[in-house]
């Protein structure tokens, strides 16, 4: 077996707690199903799991320890990360000022999956985390570092499904209710967003 039992066991009891501690997914997940329903909240969790896939890799392969290790790359994926959440804030409070109709059938759910994707391929504390966070579990004597770390790594978006779910169904079941105050809905989706841009533009490189 390439895992250690007892560090695959610790790693999935972690995973729960970072999975249902809030955080940044959540919030523009949240976001997302207020502006557009269920369908573009599942679209945009889609997204930021593929985003998590590749980051995955990355730390497989040690390209993301790159990555981490250069300066001026770290803060051009952060200000790129930070620019498309402003972009997104931007487009969904001129849509709560301009009123009218609700955004749910003029957006396509593709749309959340390339927001959700690339918010989460260009945020370098993402790619902090798994560099940090797998390395934990891996038992050298075991298997290679990056077959153990191809192998926990999925496990980490797939384990957020069940209780994503129960979040999207939640805000999707407020936004119906509130579908009359649709230009509200797309004022607090464009506020998630705006906090979460401004969140990463100001929050600079940890310590």
């Amino acid at each position: 077996m390439p895992l250690d039992p007892q560090l695959f066991l610790a790693f999935l009891v972690a995973a729960w707690v970072l999975i249902l501690t809030p955080g940044p997914d959540m919030l523009f997940v949240i976001g997302q199903t207020l502006a557009g329903g269920a369908s573009r909240g599942w679209a945009a969790l889609l997204g930021i799991g593929t985003g998590a896939l590749v980051h995955i890799a990355l730390a497989a392969s040690g390209v993301a320890a790159l990555v981490a290790a250069s300066p001026a790359l770290f803060e051009a994926l952060r200000l790129a990360g930070a620019c498309y959440l402003l972009w997104l804030a931007f487009g969904a409070l001129r849509a709560a000022w301009r009123g009218g109709a609700t955004l749910r059938p003029a957006a396509p759910a593709r749309a959340a999956f390339r927001d959700g994707f690339i918010t989460n391929l260009t945020n370098p504390k993402v790619i902090l985390f798994f560099l940090a966070f797998l390395p934990q579990f891996v038992d050298p004597a075991r298997a290679p570092a990056w077959l153990q770390m191809l192998l926990l790594g999925p496990l980490v978006p797939l384990m957020g499904v069940p209780a994503y779910g129960l979040l999207i169904a939640g805000a999707n079941r407020a936004a119906a209710r509130l579908s009359t105050f649709s230009r509200w809905l797309d004022g607090l989706a464009g506020l998630i967003f705006l906090a979460l841009g401004l969140r990463l533009l100001v929050g600079g490189r940890p310590g």
